[in-house]
């Protein structure tokens, strides 16, 4: 099979291209940097620099393919683009082209927790409105639901090396981190044998925000320090914020959600947060 991965240069695009490639498919790629598949070689992978939110960038880019899969989305607060320009209208842009050339699957990562914060949050609601898209196209689909990632959770935990941890409310919702490892493995397998579903994933074990904390501290070594703050100040801190900074607005409004709100999903992944942090440093 030839599949197109969009969005290949980043942590969760480079593992699926090597499971794509380790399965013998050939595999296409772009990123917005070709800088971003540095140290990415082989003879199956074919791999290009494009802009999804242009559309003539686009034009070709499905020839020849049967399956696309989309991790594309705005991961760091920089340049000027919205969660609306990229998640949204940037891959209905790569829809259209895939149903221009014949596609036969489009898949799709999404955070848990579309369906629920979709009018609360930009992010969410840019990935709500895609899924839509995606659904009414003519293309057969599967949509990925995915809890929090390890690395973005190992990030976090760098403040407890500093000696306090902060949540918002009581730090007791629980959700589902999975290892970006294991979510690629399944993402794979899951594409090829399932159509027009949404499929959740996520790691070995349900955790609640204090019992994340806890692991990290115990990761480094440090007595448990755990600031939880009041989710009306966090929702003040917002309407400060939002008249001067559209995308701090945006990442303060996905982390409210999500410290407040139940977001579990299918226990599948194998690797636990302690393993990983152990075998990641």
């Amino acid at each position: 099979m030839n599949v197109l991965v969009a969005g290949g240069g980043g942590v969760l695009g480079r593992l699926l291209i090597k499971e794509l490639l380790s399965r013998k498919h050939q595999v296409t790629s772009f990123a917005y940097s070709a800088r971003e598949f540095e140290g990415l070689q082989h003879p199956d992978l074919k791999t290009f620099a494009c802009n999804i939110t242009r559309p003539e960038q686009l034009k070709g880019v499905c020839d020849g393919i049967g399956i696309v899969i989309s991790c594309v989305g705005i991961t760091r607060l920089s340049g000027s683009l919205s969660h609306m320009d990229v998640d949204y209208q940037g891959n209905l842009n790569l829809l259209l082209e895939a149903e221009r050339a014949g596609v036969r699957k489009y898949g799709f990562i999404s955070p848990e927790g579309v369906d629920e914060g979709h009018g609360l949050v930009p992010l969410l609601e840019a990935k709500y409105l895609f899924e839509e898209a995606l659904k009414k196209s003519g293309l057969q689909w599967v949509i990925f639901r995915a809890g929090g990632f390890f690395g973005d959770l190992k990030e976090m935990g760098k403040a407890a090396v500093k000696g306090s941890m902060f949540v918002f409310g009581n730090g007791e919702n629980r959700f589902t981190p999975v290892d970006v490892g294991d979510l690629a493995q399944l993402m794979v397998e899951d594409l090829f044998a399932h159509e027009n579903c949404v499929v959740t994933v996520g790691g070995p074990a349900d955790m609640s925000w204090n019992e994340i904390c806890h692991t990290c501290f115990k990761h480094h070594g440090k007595p448990p320090k755990i600031l939880h703050i009041p989710v009306w100040v966090g929702r003040l801190t917002l309407l400060l914020i939002r008249p001067f900074s559209r995308k701090y607005d945006a990442m303060g409004r996905l982390i409210l959600f999500m410290c407040t709100t139940d977001l579990l999903t299918e226990k599948r992944g194998r690797k636990s947060l302690e393993q990983y942090l152990h075998e990641s440093g």
